[in-house]
């Protein structure tokens, strides 16, 4: 039998939006419901593996459904790709804690820890700072809250990216990270590990000047970008005999991009990408 544990009904009703008005007819109970009385057969199943389900003009293809592609692979492999806001790499990064119980067999993957456990908890299971875009886009979370988006990540990319009143951050890991940014208004790249105080303020989650930090790069956008290696007067990116951190930037403009520095304490190590930009 199926193990619909890892059945993530969020993802699938945003799939499948349609669904949602028999929900609250109360037609179905649920996405999961849905899935399991009539989408599975039906063969409802992510765009890229579609191909390689089994249907009446593909009767050799070697999954039956999705979720059997998923649960033989794509499950243990942490497929980036069954939802958008979610990053196998940069969750178990995020909270390396999670890895022993990868490895021991404890959780498949990450992404089965996030789908009993992190989403409800609110943990970062990606680069987009999501906390700080529902707080500063109280329309957007409202949204969210109603059901009109799953999450404010899920509105960035299908509209704010494209508004140039909209701001928004990517954040890294104390890992090494590549984050890319993008959108056409106030864009905000570092790879240094972020989270909210209680009063709504960022946190830099900083590696210790005692231990080498990592070495990121940060890719800009088409928008305007700022590249954020230090915060008021703390160090983010140093090198100290020997030790700290770098950041390379890559796709920077001259013309519309900053680099944010913190006071005149330290060094920063800044090189361009190849072209030169």
């Amino acid at each position: 039998m199926a193990n619909y544990d890892i059945f993530d009904e969020q993802y699938y009703l945003s799939q499948y939006p349609w669904l949602k008005p028999a929900i609250d007819a109360g037609i179905i109970k649920s996405g999961r419901e849905h899935f399991e009385k009539f989408g599975q057969a039906a063969g409802l199943t992510s765009q890229d593996i579609a191909p390689f389900v089994r249907n009446s003009n593909n009767p050799n293809a070697p999954f039956a459904t999705g979720l059997d592609h998923f649960i033989k692979f794509g499950y243990e492999e942490g497929r980036s790709r069954v939802s958008p806001d979610y990053d196998e790499a940069f969750y178990l990064k995020r909270y390396p804690v999670l890895v022993p119980f990868v490895q021991n067999g404890t959780f498949k993957s990450g992404y089965q820890h996030f789908v009993k456990f992190g989403a409800k908890e609110g943990l970062y299971a990606s680069s987009f700072f999501e906390p700080e875009y529902l707080l500063k886009n109280s329309d957007v979370a409202t949204a969210v809250k109603a059901g009109f988006f799953q999450t404010g990540g899920e509105h960035y990319r299908k509209f704010g990216q494209f508004e140039p009143t909209r701001s928004a951050a990517f954040v890294g890991t104390k890992g090494e990270d590549i984050i890319t940014g993008f959108g056409v208004g106030k864009v905000e790249i570092t790879g240094i590990q972020v989270s909210l105080d209680a009063g709504g303020n960022r946190v830099y989650e900083k590696s210790s000047y005692n231990e080498k930090g990592p070495n990121d790069t940060l890719m800009g956008g088409q928008g305007s970008d700022t590249f954020i290696l230090g915060a008021n007067d703390t160090l983010l990116y140093s090198s100290i005999f020997g030790f700290g951190a770098e950041a390379r930037i890559k796709n920077f403009d001259r013309q519309a991009d900053k680099i944010r520095l913190a006071g005149t304490r330290g060094w920063y190590n800044y090189r361009s990408d190849d072209t030169g930009k």
